[in-house]
């Protein structure tokens, strides 16, 4: 029943001490009030004054030592210490008749409380030989006629051996259920130590937040989506008109949002938390793109599926269709023969080059995302420009990017943004490329900006659309294909608004983020 701090049974007993020598020593000298200790003043004030410099000397050590606990033997002494001090009270009041033999009672009880078992009873045995020796030696002092007459001695040593029982069965049970209880606290503390891990390592965001939208909890994924710290924020404002939309109408689906102008399309969910005393929020958070990812590669695997009937049922009539083409070029036809032929051939071109860039699409795997400075695959990328004979592109970054991207799918993404650029842009179209870090978030990023003829505000509305395109030899999947690149190595592709020409924005994912 102890414990390492606080106000333990050992630091309550030495005040009760502390307490009752001075309460004794107020009543001998207080001069209102019958005397007590008149049968031997002098062995009265001697031991009183003696006992609590010891008791305080005692308790002043207990304090100061802290968490360090006393050695075993120090209660037991004490309490013999004590047995022998109010021995001498009780003999200096007028033996056991004094009416103060009842503090070795109380002493009783204190020993078995802090010692138990044997030590208890022990103290209870020294207690009872105090008072009979206290009854033998006041007989012989006071020359009474019976001095081994023990009764009233032998009832109080009973009582002392009644008290030491009861208290020790008393504090058994106490001690039981102390234990289950300091069990019970362990287990839930283990409980929530195991769901405080289990919720920050959810991938969801989970936050909890009061009547008055004040953050009470956040996990690790909701923190990264908000990509800082959220306790003890305000829910945003976006958040709390989707939960005022709830709490109207909790069957009803709410719309994903973005907190910034960086964070992905969050999905929230509201449930209510009851804790009994305060009325609690639950929010979850997903990340939609991470669903969309999912749902992009169901969706490609069915492409794929696609993508070997449209090679076997379409390539090989295609074929048939130009090699036929090419026997009536070569029969000599006549000029409105030959623009007929020229069409066929174009569409036929057309058609292949969709199959081709649909197979492409299918067959793309997750990719082989690595950590590298950005300008190292976009000189490449200006050098083989430059060999082609366009000096139309020139690249513009001030300061070393990292990023984290398949090398190869960046190419392939930087070149097609290139080549419609100059396809769409008009005569004497340049191309630059700059880069550079967000100051806010630290992600880094790749502008595309041309100063053509820019986009027109219907065409951007669709400009991502699968198929969609504005120009007749076009198949509209390049920008599409470029997205889905971007989307599979954890960046975003997005139309800037631009004055003049066009702009294209990769925003990567942090460089030092591990892809799943």
């Amino acid at each position: 029943m102890t414990t390492n701090q606080g106000w333990t049974p050992a630091r309550i007993y030495n005040v009760y001490r502390i307490a009752i020598a001075c309460a004794l020593l107020l009543l001998h000298f207080a001069p209102a009030l019958p005397l007590i200790g008149k049968h031997s003043p002098i062995l009265f004030q001697t031991t009183l004054f003696a006992y609590l410099g010891l008791t305080l000397a005692s308790t002043t050590l207990d304090f100061k030592r802290h968490q360090r606990a006393f050695p075993r033997w120090a209660q037991p002494i004490a309490l013999i210490t004590d047995l022998i001090m109010l021995t001498l009270v009780v003999h200096a009041q007028g033996g056991l008749e004094g009416g103060l033999a009842v503090l070795l009672l109380v002493t009783v009880a204190a020993g078995n409380i802090l010692l138990r078992g044997r030590l208890g009873f022990l103290i209870a045995a020294l207690a009872t030989l105090s008072a009979m020796f206290e009854q033998f030696y006041f007989s012989i002092q006071e020359q009474l006629e019976s001095p081994f007459l023990l009764t009233e001695s032998g009832l109080l040593g009973i009582a002392f051996f009644m008290v030491s029982l009861i208290i020790q069965q008393i504090a058994q049970r106490l001690e039981h259920s102390e234990q289950i209880a300091r069990s019970q606290r362990v287990a839930i503390e283990r409980l929530e130590a195991l769901n405080q891990q289990i919720v920050q390592r959810m991938r969801t965001g989970v936050m909890v937040f009061d009547d008055q939208y004040r953050i009470l909890m956040s996990n690790q994924s909701a923190n990264n989506l908000f990509e800082s710290p959220m306790l003890s924020k305000r829910l945003p404002q976006g958040l709390v008109s989707r939960h005022e939309r709830w709490q109207d109408n909790p069957m009803l689906p709410l719309a994903s949002l973005r907190v910034s102008e960086q964070s992905p399309n969050l999905s929230p969910r509201f449930a209510h938390l009851d804790t009994g005393h305060e009325s609690l929020t639950l929010l979850f958070l997903e990340d939609t793109s991470k669903v969309a990812q999912e749902a992009q590669q169901l969706n490609l695997a069915s492409l794929g599926r696609l993508s070997a009937t449209l090679a076997h049922e379409i390539r090989n009539p295609l074929s048939a269709i130009n090699h036929a083409t090419d026997l009536l070029l070569d029969g000599e036809p006549s000029e409105e023969d030959q623009q007929l032929l020229s069409i066929i051939r174009n569409h036929v071109t057309r058609v292949n080059g969709i199959i081709h860039d649909v197979l492409d699409l299918s067959r793309r795997g997750k990719g082989n995302a690595e950590r590298f400075v950005l300008s190292s695959v976009l000189q490449p990328i200006l050098g083989n420009w430059s060999m082609k004979g366009c000096d139309s592109v020139r690249l513009a970054c001030g300061e070393e990017v990292e990023v984290r991207f398949d090398p190869n799918q960046l190419i392939q993404v930087v070149d097609n943004l290139i080549s419609n650029s100059l396809k769409h842009g008009g005569v004497n179209t340049q191309v630059t490329l700059s880069c550079g870090t967000h100051d806010r978030t630290g992600l880094p990023w790749l502008r595309i900006s041309d100063n053509g003829s820019g986009i027109s505000e219907e065409a951007a509305r669709y400009l991502f659309e699968p198929f969609y395109t504005t120009a007749s030899d076009g198949n509209g999947l390049g920008l599409y294909l470029c997205r889905e690149l971007c989307q599979a190595n954890q960046a975003t592709l997005d139309l800037e608004e631009t004055k003049t020409g066009a702009s294209f924005v990769i925003t990567f994912a942090h460089p030092h983020r591990q892809f799943q």
